[in-house]
């Protein structure tokens, strides 16, 4: 009678099922080719049995800026005496307030905003009215002469975080005067943008803002970019809900973030699914570093967000 173990030894267990021992040597079996995006016999291997996905959440608050700059607006002009170029740019302010210009602006080490090179380019503030579609541009011979630096010094940020260009908008809210939307203890605000010079192909300058700091009663957010958000949260379009949905499932609200490529294009059930599929994109297919659930409160202008 033939022996089914080892030579003097208990019958061997039979082996596990081929996908089992596949996950268990770190080979993916052939049924996850079914993934697009996938290579031939390659695909993400399933999570551990009995441990679901977990999403860590946190509340988060709404913080209005009472200034919006408008991005595409922002641009170099020529100086009077023809040789310094002019920062300008259209903006709307909930409340008055002042502009202040720095070229080669850096944060020291207490995050206060000063210019490095202030005894060739001396920041000047500006005084502005509440309104909106409002022009700003600095005052004649306050501007930046581009031949007397290197190209590199302009369109790059230097050692030590040295903005070629920074402006600070500050913003004062009063008791009698508060912004629309702004809680009762904000009493003053700061916007702060860096930026780069970017050479056309002109041979002119550009401007392009790299990094954003809002200050709102001493504490420091850094303000992100999310792409797809004004869709979501567009009130006044009730009539075509096209741009709002889910790019995966096309039905659910989107309500979930891609980072870092910050793109808002997921409702959270294909988020969670989304790491074990493909971990990319669908939008810009750049690899998937974390989720962002963000939950618009249109009414209250409150936010909660799930990271």
């Amino acid at each position: 009678m033939g022996n089914f173990g080892s030579r003097g030894g208990a019958p061997s267990p039979p082996p596990p099922p081929p996908a089992l021992q596949a996950h268990l040597q770190g080979v993916r079996p052939p049924y996850y080719n079914r993934y697009p995006g996938w290579p031939p016999g390659t695909g993400p291997l399933p999570p551990p049995l009995g441990v679901p996905a977990t999403v860590e959440r946190h509340r988060t608050v709404a913080v209005h800026a009472g200034v919006n700059i408008k991005g595409d607006s922002l641009r170099l002009e020529p100086d009077d005496d023809g040789r310094g170029l002019l920062l300008a740019f259209s903006f709307d302010a909930d409340a008055p307030g002042s502009i202040t210009v720095y070229f080669f602006a850096q944060e020291d080490e207490d995050l206060i905003l000063k210019a490095t090179k202030e005894n060739l380019l001396k920041p000047v503030a500006t005084a502005f009215n509440k309104g909106h579609d409002q022009e700003f541009k600095q005052p004649c011979g306050t501007g930046i002469d581009v031949s007397q630096f290197e190209e590199s010094e302009l369109t790059k940020v230097g050692e030590g975080g040295i903005f070629p260009v920074a402006f600070k908008v500050d913003v004062a809210v009063s008791n009698n005067q508060e912004l629309e939307g702004a809680h009762e203890d904000e009493a003053s605000k700061c916007l702060v943008k860096f930026a780069i010079l970017v050479k056309k192909d002109n041979a002119e300058y550009g401007v392009r803002v790299v990094q954003q700091i809002l200050w709102v009663n001493g504490t420091r957010y850094v303000l992100q970019e999310i792409y797809g958000i004004g869709n979501t949260t567009d009130e006044n379009n009730h009539e075509d809900e096209s741009g709002k949905e889910c790019v995966i499932c096309l039905s659910e609200p989107r309500d979930t973030t891609v980072l870092p490529c910050r793109h808002m294009c997921l409702c959270r059930e294909c988020a969670q699914l989304l790491k074990l599929q493909s971990n990319k994109c669908p939008i810009c297919r750049q690899p998937v570093g974390g989720l962002l659930e963000i939950k618009v409160d249109t009414e209250s202008g409150g936010h909660q967000g799930a990271q």
